[in-house]
């Protein structure tokens, strides 16, 4: 068939094969992930920001109205102010909440308009309880303002209810949205793989039959021939037969000369050595009794012997694993010599010549002479020990965190498992702190990201001087620290921490010619007294520390099994 007469037409015939495959494959995947990432990508800028933003929107008027009712209830003019203060960002939020929605986003028919006076409305409320309830907290008499008071009180109801329905509505949306998607790339992800295996099927019939029947048939008759050839045979019978206008037929009457012409000539010895002694990785052959017999310049390079020195010692003297475990390796036979040295790449060390220790990928054969004895060993030997300190290093990154040195989220978790088990065993007691640092946002805002991280690790120093060298740090995420106190006898020793802690953050901190002051907030829970479960005592240490910052900061919390019920 003069279509495939060539092993080049042979090859494409088989690469286009499997280039049409994974073109259609290709096509196929980008329009099931272009369909997917446009659904996402609606999900991420309408549905999420809008549910996010009317969330924040209905808790900060909520926070809003709690100011002013202690304003009206205590007398607190502070109280009122704050509110106050709060008006901008309700304003702000019902503008960004407009701005997203005014695009594509729809709503029912008698909410729609709603949304658009919804800014009207909170503005007139606004500027009422910014006049009414400052009056009213200096003393003024509540009488004298029913009216304004019911008007306020109505108006403040009909915002309520139009920002819990636009946040349960976008929420419902954001869910919907997202369970859609999910079903969505389930589905895909069904078809992509019966189109996958189907396809693989194709193409995996149609290239092993071509390459069968056009190449690996006829190859293997030329293979036959060489091994033939090799063991004295010097007639070849299947390649006789093979087709002349064949690019393999061709193939086996270029064999068929080459042979006799091997007949009359020989490989010099000298310069196959000279390949062998010149390449870059290192060799070393040995004999079945693992004797060196000769090795190459990369090896001498490597561990920094001369030749004389290796030659006629046993492979033990650079060689750094199993081998050293054997006493008598003249006892082992064939067999348990190949089965002991199995073939393959594996990382090994070996040692040089001044003692030091170098990582290497390495790979065993056996020598033979013909098919039948076995002359000894062949290690082909590369140098890995870069590739090692980059695998270090990197394990070093994912450990740790990268600003301040402290174990990231990774170490600590499974730090503070390693602890509690052994509190469990001991049975001791271990503390968790959790520790927030109060304005580190208003820092990071006024005085910049650089400000911001020389107050992380300033923070960090602080806190490692502030706990035993059997205690750990680390740092979560953001401002967000813990610490976990080993082996403590009770309370007082967490709180004799939490004292220390306190007193180093009254140092201030001094970056670029400015000195500024943080304080924490600490939250502390205790093992077993509070909870012997680890997900339980990361949670109670994060409600102490939240009710450490409602105390007004700078100051630590237990956890209270009372308060928390």
């Amino acid at each position: 068939m003069k279509l495939l007469n060539t092993i080049s037409k042979k090859i494409w015939f088989c690469v286009n094969v499997a280039l049409i495959g994974f073109i259609l494959a290709t096509g196929f995947a980008l329009y099931s992930n272009q369909q997917l990432k446009i659904h996402l990508s609606h999900i991420r800028d309408i549905d999420f920001n809008l549910a996010i933003h009317s969330n924040d929107l209905l808790n900060l008027f909520a926070l809003q109205n709690n100011y002013y009712k202690e304003s009206f209830l205590f007398g607190s003019p502070e109280s009122a102010e704050r509110g106050n203060s709060l008006c901008e960002g309700v304003i702000k939020k019902i503008k960004a909440i407009t701005e997203i929605q005014h695009s594509t986003y729809s709503l029912p028919v008698d909410r729609a308009e709603a949304l658009t006076t919804l800014k009207k409305r909170y503005q007139e409320y606004s500027q009422q309880a910014t006049e009414l309830y400052p009056l009213l907290a200096q003393g003024k008499d509540p009488g004298d303002h029913i009216e304004a008071l019911q008007l306020l009180a109505a108006s403040q109801n009909e915002i309520l209810s139009n920002m819990e329905f636009f946040s349960k509505h976008y929420h419902q949306n954001f869910s919907k949205n997202v369970n859609t998607l999910i079903d969505t790339t389930s589905r895909n992800s069904s078809y992509l793989a019966v189109f996958f295996i189907t396809l693989l099927i194709a193409m995996s019939l149609i290239v092993n039959w071509a390459a069968k029947r056009t190449l690996i048939t006829p190859l293997n008759h030329i293979k036959e021939a060489v091994r033939a050839f090799g063991r004295g045979q010097r007639s070849f019978p299947a390649l006789d037969v093979m087709d002349p206008s064949d690019d393999i037929g061709e193939l086996g009457e270029a064999i068929i000369t080459m042979t006799k012409d091997l007949i009359k000539t020989t490989v010099s010895k000298d310069y196959v050595d000279s390949i062998l002694h010149n390449m870059n990785d290192s060799l070393i052959v040995t004999s079945m009794n693992f004797h060196i017999r000769n090795v190459n310049l990369a090896t001498l390079n490597l561990l920094g012997y001369d030749s004389d020195e290796l030659i006629g010692r046993h492979i033990n003297t650079i060689f750094r694993g199993p081998l050293n475990r054997v006493q008598d390796c003249d006892t082992f036979d064939n067999a348990d010599k190949l089965d002991f040295h199995s073939s393959g790449k594996n990382e090994k060390s070996f040692y040089s010549k001044d003692g030091q220790i170098i990582p290497v990928l390495l790979s065993t054969a056996l020598l033979k002479n013909g098919d039948i004895e076995n002359q000894g060993f062949v290690y082909v030997a590369k140098d890995i020990t870069e590739r090692k300190k980059t695998e270090e290093k990197l394990e070093q990154m994912a450990l740790y965190d990268f600003l301040t040195g402290l174990a990231n989220r990774v170490s600590f978790n499974d730090r503070l498992e390693q602890a509690l088990r052994k509190a469990r065993r001991q049975n001791s007691q271990t503390g968790l702190m959790f520790i927030d640092l109060d304005r580190f946002k208003e820092i990071n805002d006024t005085l910049g990201h650089d400000s911001g991280d020389a107050l992380l690790k300033k923070v960090a120093e602080w806190l490692q001087k502030s706990v035993r060298e059997c205690d750990a740090v680390a740092r979560l995420g953001g401002d967000e620290f813990a610490i976990i106190l080993e082996n403590i006898n009770d309370h007082q020793d967490a709180t004799n921490t939490a004292d220390r802690i306190l007193t180093a953050f009254t140092t201030p901190v001094r970056y670029d010619g400015k000195e500024f002051f943080t304080s924490p907030s600490i939250g502390i829970a205790v093992y077993p007294g509070d909870a012997t479960k680890t997900e339980d005592l990361l949670k109670y240490a994060d409600q102490a520390m939240y009710q450490a910052k409602q105390n007004g900061g700078n100051t630590y919390s237990f956890f209270s099994q009372q308060k928390d019920e």
